[in-house]
């Protein structure tokens, strides 16, 4: 299975090239700020890609997708909108969710939640075991979560704790993930075997410079 990764696209797809593939997975902010004109034009683009499997989840840009989730999926279908929720596709079991921690509070965003409190314990906590793909907006903390401009009391690995935690415990094959657009690439822990891709095709300035990710399954 060839899956082809990208997160972060930030309204650039149609001046992407997408390599060929089994699997296209999509880790959300497809657009700057979406609303519903944004959503419909780029379901129709990414339904209309080649690959067999599709599958999306939305991120923090991706507004106008946190209101009405039947209505997103709907417009997405045949393609598989994930919103933390899991499906089985081609026998692989794969959990899908848009949220992501914020960096600053209050935060303007959607599906964000604060870095610190129950609420990220309590997401987490729902990536089934025996996940084999496992696609979130946002990233871990530690892995390909770097940003240069914190406060200096804080840490500059701005993933989420909890969810390094339930990937050590749920171990999924690999994790898809963007949000950070410092920390595009691949990461292998030496502590566990899930592979990481931080997908951004976006960089911090917003360019779409960076190559979509390829890899097999």
């Amino acid at each position: 299975m060839k899956i082809v990764a990208l997160s972060d696209t930030h309204g650039f797809h149609k001046k992407l090239t997408i390599p060929d593939g089994d699997m296209l997975i999509h880790a959300g902010d497809f657009s700057m700020r979406a609303g519903l004109r944004d959503v419909v034009e780029f379901a129709k683009w990414f339904k209309a890609q080649p690959h067999q499997y599709k599958i999306i989840v939305a991120g923090n840009h991706d507004c106008y997708c946190e209101g009405d989730r039947q209505w997103t999926r709907d417009e997405f279908y045949p393609a598989i909108y994930l919103c933390h929720e899991e499906a089985t596709v081609h026998g692989y079991k794969v959990f899908g969710s848009p949220y992501s921690s914020s960096i600053f509070e209050p935060s303007p965003w959607s599906f964000d939640y604060p870095k610190e409190g129950p609420r990220s314990e309590a997401l987490w906590s729902q990536i089934p075991e025996y996940t084999d793909i496992l696609i979130t907006h946002g990233p871990p903390k530690g892995i390909c979560d770097w940003v240069p401009d914190v406060h200096p009391s804080e840490s500059n690995n701005v993933g989420d704790e909890n969810l390094t935690f339930h990937i050590k415990r749920a171990l999924p094959r690999v994790h898809i993930f963007g949000h950070i657009h410092e920390g595009y690439g691949a990461y292998m822990s030496p502590l566990f075997s899930t592979r990481f891709y931080n997908a951004c095709v976006c960089n911090r300035q917003y360019k779409p410079v960076n190559p979509v990710l390829t890899f097999d399954l």
